[in-house]
């Protein structure tokens, strides 16, 4: 018989998807939701507004190794021992990857790559001493190509499925189950955040996100390496696998252009700036 799971660890959970998620995983599943980002008065909000007892929060930054430990530790004694975590924080930064400020660089790799990398090395020797659990790492459909101006934070999310990747074949056999959900773009403060007060994003509003939350929660259990949640995300995915001459053909010629007015003014390469 498989064993329900009732307890997860989500980062990131004071907006957007992780906010949707405790949401979904309380209300729908009945699970217990410890739930950790940096802002405590959202996390207070999102308690309030669910049973009692059914969501802890604990605030601090992910980025944070002491943090980290400490975060594993309380979620791990106050659950009894995980059986879900949820790797949901990030972090992205629109530059022009020459003339980015390299505190931003290493701001993304610490939060997308070094917390999520930490985090998932904790649950898996707990998970694995007690031969069961899952962890989901939050990953995008730029984990399986690039774009402009989003070079980090793409890059980020390809190391992401390259560890999924690997350590799947590492965990068979031991009751620890590793996958990512690859959602595409959907409405949350996500894109707002990562022009840093520079600009106005005039993309096209994103899917909802209680539909990318509801597909990562329908494949907890299952067997796929990688989840697409919808199929927007799942066509997203497959263009540029199937044709990838057109698409790099068409992207290198549209792409540059069509990204830098997405963001606006928060995009100043040599070429854009000069006299």
């Amino acid at each position: 018989m498989v064993k329900r799971p009732r307890t997860a660890l989500i980062t990131g959970a004071s907006a957007g998807l992780g906010r949707e998620l405790v949401r979904q995983l309380v209300r729908d599943c009945g699970m217990t939701v410890f739930a950790t980002a940096r802002r405590l008065d959202r996390l207070q909000e999102l308690q309030a507004e669910l049973p009692e007892g059914s969501v802890y929060v604990l605030d601090g930054d992910i980025a944070d190794a002491d943090f980290r430990s400490r975060l594993w530790d309380w979620a791990e004694r106050e659950s009894g021992g995980l059986d879900v975590l949820i790797n949901n924080a990030g972090v992205g930064h629109y530059a022009d990857f020459g003339e980015q400020d390299f505190e931003q660089v290493r701001r993304i790799v610490e939060v997308n790559i070094l917390a999520l990398f930490d985090l998932t090395q904790r649950a898996i020797r707990a998970m694995r001493a007690r031969g069961s659990g899952e962890i989901v790492e939050v990953s995008s459909v730029l984990g399986t190509f690039g774009i402009p101006y989003s070079a980090v934070y793409v890059a980020s999310k390809h190391a992401v499925d390259g560890l999924v990747k690997s350590v799947r074949y590492e965990l068979r056999g031991s009751g620890v189950k590793l996958w990512a959900l690859r959602p595409g773009r959907f409405a949350s403060e996500f894109r707002q955040a990562s022009l840093g007060g520079r600009g106005s994003d005039h993309a096209k509003a994103g899917e909802p996100v209680e539909a990318i939350a509801r597909g990562l929660v329908r494949a907890l259990g299952g067997r796929r390496a990688f989840v697409t949640p919808t199929l927007k995300a799942a066509l997203t995915v497959a263009i540029p696998h199937w044709l990838p001459g057109p698409f790099d053909a068409f992207m290198s010629r549209w792409g540059p252009k069509q990204f830098s007015r997405e963001v606006g003014v928060a995009v100043k390469s040599p070429e854009s700036s000069a006299p």
